[in-house]
């Protein structure tokens, strides 16, 4: 999955498909279509732009249209090849608009990945092109195009981590970086195994359930959440002390059960603010009863 990156500004027009992936041949000639609208209350006119892109560093599922000076030293922009049905649109809100376009793969193209990506840019927007600043505020459909056959798939994990080594509650954030060796995308998936003290397994969690992709030649950190909100599984198992926490993941299509990257890391779950309130609940029992014990021996002997 590669999305526009929106980061700088507020999103305004919504387009589907939000990417595509393409399997072509040399000298093929694809036709699709975008359909675009307007999330905003006034009626806008924007630009159509047909650029390569780059991810967004170590972001992966982002895509943000080169600059014309990255437009010409890149060796992987498909931008040549397109042509779209038209060269701006004025999109009035509440009301679909379709852009046509054209993909034609040059005969003597090289087999490789290659990218594009049909930005639709504004008026105020159009005055900052082809500077970086802009770079971050395109809208549109990013387009991967592989061209050719067997392509090398590898990858390399980085990091598995959690971001703390003790936690009170079983609130629990991953971090995963992985490093893109091969010349194509990745779409890295796969699950986090959890297991207690015990070896008990307490849980699973679906890594990178969005599919977001990682470009060649790129990294991707990648962020997962762990928040059960108890420290018991619903069979009864307990989620205190130490749990080890083992990573899975699968990235290719050819041979998807092959070479899987695999890690593991451990984390302690130790609800001290409980555990010091129980100490003093007891620490306060028995020093009322041993008052009481007391007391009622001064009575005895008074008696």
């Amino acid at each position: 999955n590669v999305s526009p990156s929106r980061a700088q500004s507020p999103l305004s027009i919504g387009t589907a498909p939000t990417s595509e992936k393409l399997q072509l041949r040399p000298g093929e000639k694809y036709q699709g279509e975008i359909v675009v609208w307007n999330l905003s209350t006034q009626t806008t006119t924007y630009q159509i732009v047909v650029r390569g892109f780059k991810q967004v560093e170590n972001q992966p599922g982002t895509a943000i249209m080169l600059t014309e000076e990255e437009e010409k030293r890149t060796l992987y922009s498909a931008a040549s090849w397109v042509t779209t049905s038209k060269e701006q649109i004025e999109l009035v809100p509440n009301k679909n608009e379709k852009i046509f376009y054209e993909i034609d793969v040059p005969e003597d193209i090289t087999k490789g990945e290659y990218n594009v990506i049909v930005a639709f840019i504004s008026d105020t927007e159009t005055k900052s092109l082809g500077t970086t600043a802009f770079t971050t505020l395109t809208a549109g459909t990013p387009i991967l195009i592989k061209v050719g056959e067997e392509f090398v798939e590898n990858a390399e994990l980085l990091k598995f981590s959690t971001d703390k080594n003790f936690y009170e509650v079983p609130t629990v954030r991953f971090e995963t970086r992985i490093k893109n060796l091969g010349d194509t995308h990745i779409s890295p998936v796969g699950e986090i195994i959890l297991s207690n003290i015990f070896n008990q397994e307490i849980g699973k969690i679906i890594f990178n359930a969005n599919g977001q992709s990682i470009l060649r030649d790129n990294l991707g950190n990648y962020m997962t959440v762990w928040d059960y909100g108890s420290f018991l599984t619903k069979d009864r198992k307990i989620i205190l002390g130490p749990i080890n926490a083992k990573l899975i993941v699968t990235y290719r299509n050819f041979q998807p059960g092959f070479a899987p990257l695999i890690a593991e890391t451990s984390f302690w779950v130790i609800p001290w603010k409980y555990i010091v309130l129980a100490i003093l609940i007891i620490i306060t029992g028995i020093i009322i009863n041993g008052l009481r014990k007391r007391i009622k021996r001064n009575k005895n002997i008074q008696n």
